[in-house]
């Protein structure tokens, strides 16, 4: 049975997500700051030029990792709550804690404090990094104006505090799972937010 030829958008999407896979691994073993398009490109069978026709910089691609295995899940969430009913407090506490409770979700969350932190020194990746958070804002904002419309004007503050109680919480947890265990999450978010629902 002969094997179907890949057109080059195939092809070059497979590059990229080889090369993603490969930067997975290497960020996991070297941290970010220890990574390079060297070892990389390397790692994926490739050569710095292949790189480099997909990823303008090591940031870039650090960027798009974390998206596709972290942010992708959130705008899935937003979406569905958008075509559909919008989750409770108590289910997007929920949704949000299993996203930390999968098996890669800490060394992804490793990974996503290191480009914090280097963010501070690198105005590139701070711009991309606040991708992150823009796109998942301006979603559950809508969430938020659907859900509870009398707070239609606050609708953007709330989605920023509902953001800043996640990443807090996974902070906590990443560095002492015991006193800040994921079943917080949840109960956290029906305690400080219900009264919003009023």
């Amino acid at each position: 049975m002969q094997r179907q030829r890949l057109t080059r958008a195939e092809r070059q999407e497979r590059t990229r997500q080889e090369l993603l896979d490969a930067a997975a691994r290497v960020f996991v073993k070297r941290g970010f700051t220890g990574s390079s398009v060297e070892e990389i490109s390397a790692e994926a069978g490739y050569t710095r030029g292949a790189f480099y026709s997909n990823f303008r910089s090591k940031n870039e691609l650090f960027v798009e990792l974390l998206h596709d295995r972290v942010y992708t899940r959130y705008t899935e969430m937003t979406q569905e709550g958008l075509q559909g009913r919008p989750p409770t407090l108590r289910e997007t506490g929920e949704m949000l804690a299993a996203i930390q409770a999968k098996p890669e979700g800490r060394w992804i969350w490793r990974l996503w404090f290191e480009c914090l932190a280097q963010a501070g020194r690198d105005e590139e990746l701070r711009e991309l990094a606040a991708t992150f958070w823009q796109g998942n804002r301006e979603r559950t904002a809508k969430l938020i104006e659907i859900a509870m419309p009398h707070h239609r004007a606050r609708a953007k503050a709330i989605a920023t505090a509902l953001i800043a109680l996640d990443i807090g919480l996974a902070i906590q947890h990443f560095v002492d799972p015991d006193d800040a265990p994921l079943d917080l999450y949840p109960e956290l978010y029906v305690l400080l937010f219900s009264p919003l629902a009023g």
